[in-house]
């Protein structure tokens, strides 16, 4: 496993739980089936599989751990569709439609009354602790769905003091000027996804995708106030991203020149195999985040 995004929380205090302790604790709070009656489910998953005594993997100063969900599915047509023939019968028998107060109770009771018999969808979203670099890393797009991981932490350990990178003018400022310039900073080069914003009440957003230069339209829409909120780079010819302005990474591809250092050849099972991997994606991460913060201040 890789991880394709990178959400950033900052530690606001020394994370100090052991592998074991942090293993033991999540394993507590553990994934529990969909009862009935539930609609969601959320607790912790080894990160080994199903099977493994262990919930936390971890390598030097990094400790990789996974989120495991179960979500009821309950298609809206499906839903719909029984609302609709209970309304025409009730139309049918009274000669009138209900109400939408009475429509809204109906199709809440309904999906209720489906709920023991909706399919089940799981998921699971990995994270990892950086004691270096005191960060929580979670591997989500979406900064909802990580915010989601952090809170159920925080509900198994009782307390996790971590803050997220909310959006900056200055670091889309920083950005805009790279773009402008036609070169990155601190082993950055500039890639071909762009994506420009102004950060007022307008909302304008302009996207560019394989563009080697900017053309005269991006320069105006610049020149009219709009700033690069995300933008493709590519770290020391070693890692592939888009970097957001809210210090969001998604899209990560590590090249050829990581993936040979690999050697597959070598490994004898899948827990090798994903100790192999989360050791040297997380040392990677950890030398890009680095140069990161070298140019947009320090964590």
């Amino acid at each position: 496993m890789w991880f394709k995004n990178a959400r950033l929380f900052q530690l606001n205090e020394n994370f100090t739980m052991d592998a074991e302790a942090f293993s033991d604790a999540l394993k507590n709070d553990a994934l529990k089936s969909c009862a009935p009656m539930e609609a969601v489910s959320k607790g912790w998953v080894s990160p080994f599989g199903e099977g493994s005594e262990l919930f936390v993997l971890k390598s030097g100063d990094a400790m990789l751990f996974t989120l495991g969900m179960e979500e009821k599915v309950l298609p809206a047509a499906v839903v719909n569709h029984q609302l609709n023939q209970q309304l025409n019968s009730i139309k049918s028998e009274t000669g009138q439609k209900p109400g939408r107060k009475q429509q809204t109770d109906m199709k809440q009771q309904l999906m209720l009354e489906m709920l023991p018999q909706a399919f089940v969808k799981p998921k699971s979203v990995s994270a990892y602790i950086d004691l270096k670099l005191n960060l929580l890393v979670v591997d989500c797009a979406s900064q909802n769905a990580a915010e989601d991981l952090v809170s159920q932490l925080r509900q198994t350990l009782g307390s996790f003091k971590a803050s997220a990178f909310g959006p900056s003018s200055s670091m889309a400022q920083v950005l805009t000027q790279w773009v402008l310039h036609a070169e990155g900073a601190a082993g950055f080069q500039i890639d071909n996804e762009i994506v420009l914003e102004t950060l007022d009440d307008n909302k304008g957003v302009v996207r560019g995708r394989n563009i080697e230069h900017l053309d005269d339209q991006m320069k105006q829409h610049i020149d009219n106030g709009y700033l690069v909120t995300q933008l493709g780079l590519e770290y020391q010819q070693r890692v592939e991203l888009v970097l957001a302005h809210d210090m969001g990474i998604k899209k990560i591809k590590f090249t050829d020149i990581v993936l040979d250092q690999l050697d597959e050849a070598t490994i004898e099972s899948e827990w090798q195999m994903l100790d192999s991997r989360f050791t040297l994606f997380s040392l990677e991460l950890r030398a890009m985040l680095k140069s990161l913060f070298e140019v947009f201040g320090s964590p």
